[in-house]
């Protein structure tokens, strides 16, 4: 009789054997890819927090790329901002230069240098990278600021800065030339009123005098009006001053010195033979004394004015002359897209620097945001195009006042006491500066950190080779025993043991 093998108690083994097998097979593709498990099923109760480490891995990575994308950026807006130092700079030296320089040079090439330049300025206000416009604020996809061009001699109906310099000049002349001041004598007695109560020409600001002779009624009134009364003989060499405020609030001091002279020279006036006489002399030389000023300190006055009230900054309105006619203009009224030029197209924003952000970290963001009417851009735009519209010809006998006036008003919006004020391209570049560093931290935080996330992974995914090789030497002595040892029993029979 034959013994089956169903009498032994085979199925453990078999079940063992077959775990045994899968459990080689595992240990082998183990060693093939040097990872723990092949799907997220296989990792058990580790899943979850693999899942976990994985994401902030990849969290860190993007910031890491974000690092590295602002740090690209930056460099660009140094450079950008270092030239921009430089025009500024530059422009501010050659207003500072000696006049109109020798052989009148200065009036030859003024306007050409500040064209030039303020072109390049454009241009760098409008550089892009990757399709980003740096200067653009939040609305990066578009360029922020016209084309020189268009923006001096607008465009399809619309004007540019050039018309409303002749605008804001001819307003603040009027048509008598003497900057919205009327003259008028009785007597001995000189009346210098202002026109009207509008923000054009001239504002009185008072007058003195080292003349026991004069007598000075201060400015009174609204529109306001000032008297000058001879009440006795000046000296000879005795002086009138009279100060007037220009439309950019600087202020204009006219001297005017009492001569015995037959002839008067520029700045004097005869001593009559009677106190109206003397009075009549001075009217005709403070007439003489207005006009010659208002072509000169108060056109380079309106010329700035208008840069004022074309070149906007945030949350300004671009303001025009209300006319024709213009000169006798009452009011500034606000420009319209169909009649006037916008200059600038970014955003403008309460807190520039946030206007672009980045996030650098887990709970860190860094804002990098620059906009083109920040106060330094726009006082080197305003400055650069006040000359840039005007001519100097040396057969102009304003041209020389005007050029000194001009360079004069241009130094001062460019001068480097400006620079600590807020939104100065000085400012600009430190705060900046501040978010280079504040970077530099992240990025070598977050290298730290992804270092600890990648070993931390490697803990649950990786497995180690050597202990891999061992448990597959192991499992392979064990396998074979099992093999042979189910082998021997698969071929007991009853026959084998019958002698």
């Amino acid at each position: 009789m034959i013994v089956g093998k169903t009498m032994f108690s085979l199925d453990a083994n078999y079940s063992n054997v077959a775990r045994m097998r899968q459990r080689f097979d595992d240990l082998q593709v183990q060693l093939a890819t040097g990872k723990r498990a092949q799907t997220l099923s296989d990792m058990g109760s580790d899943r979850g927090t693999q899942i976990n480490l994985r994401h902030q891995l990849s969290l860190n990575v993007s910031y890491q790329s974000n690092v590295t994308m602002v740090g690209t950026r930056l460099d660009v807006l140094d450079l950008v901002l270092t030239r921009m130092d430089k025009i500024e700079s530059e422009a501010r030296a050659f207003a500072a230069a000696d006049a109109v320089g020798e052989n009148q040079v200065n009036l030859a090439t003024a306007q050409n240098y500040a064209r030039a330049h303020l072109d390049e300025v454009i241009n760098l206000l409008n550089t892009e990278v990757a399709g980003r416009y740096m200067f653009a604020g939040r609305d990066t996809d578009d360029s922020p600021v016209l084309g020189m061009d268009t923006l001096l001699n607008g465009e399809g109906g619309r004007d540019g800065f050039r018309t409303i310099v002749t605008e804001r000049k001819a307003a603040d002349a009027g048509a008598s030339g003497l900057g919205r001041l009327d003259l008028s004598r009785v007597g001995a007695t000189i009346t210098l009123a202002e026109d009207g109560v509008h923000p054009f020409g001239y504002k009185i600001s008072g007058a003195s005098t080292d003349s026991a002779g004069v007598t000075i009624t201060p400015p009174a009134g609204a529109p306001q009006t000032m008297d000058i009364d001879f009440t006795a003989q000046p000296n000879n060499g005795e002086k009138v001053y009279v100060t007037l405020t220009l439309p950019d609030n600087t202020t204009q001091t006219l001297e005017l010195k009492a001569t015995n002279n037959a002839t008067a020279g520029p700045g004097e006036f005869i001593i009559g033979a009677t106190p109206t006489d003397t009075a009549t002399n001075f009217e005709a030389a403070l007439q003489v004394s207005l006009s010659a000023n208002a072509g000169t300190e108060l056109s380079a006055a309106s010329v700035f004015e208008a840069s004022e009230n074309f070149f906007n900054g945030n949350g300004e309105t671009i303001l025009r002359v209300d006319g024709p006619p213009f000169d006798s203009a009452t009011a500034l009224i606000a420009a319209t897209p169909t009649n006037t030029i916008s200059w600038y197209d970014g955003s403008s924003s309460t807190n520039v620097r946030n206007s672009v952000s980045a996030r650098v970290g887990e709970n860190a963001s860094v804002g990098y945001g620059v906009e083109g009417n920040e106060k330094g851009f726009l006082e080197l735009v305003r400055s650069l195009a006040s000359v840039a519209v005007e001519t100097f010809s040396s057969s102009d006998p304003t041209a020389i006042g005007r050029y000194d006036a001009l360079t004069d008003k241009q130094t001062a919006h460019l001068a480097e006491s400006n620079n600590n004020a807020p939104g100065s391209i000085e400012v600009i570049s430190m705060e900046l500066g501040v978010v280079r560093k504040t970077m530099g931290s992240y990025l070598d935080l977050n290298k730290n950190y992804q270092i600890q996330m990648e070993s931390a992974i490697s803990l649950m995914e990786d497995v180690s080779i050597e202990e891999t090789i061992v448990r597959l030497q192991n499992l392979q002595v064990r396998l074979q025993a099992s093999y042979k040892t189910m082998a021997t029993v698969s071929e007991l029979t009853l026959v084998n043991y019958i002698r």
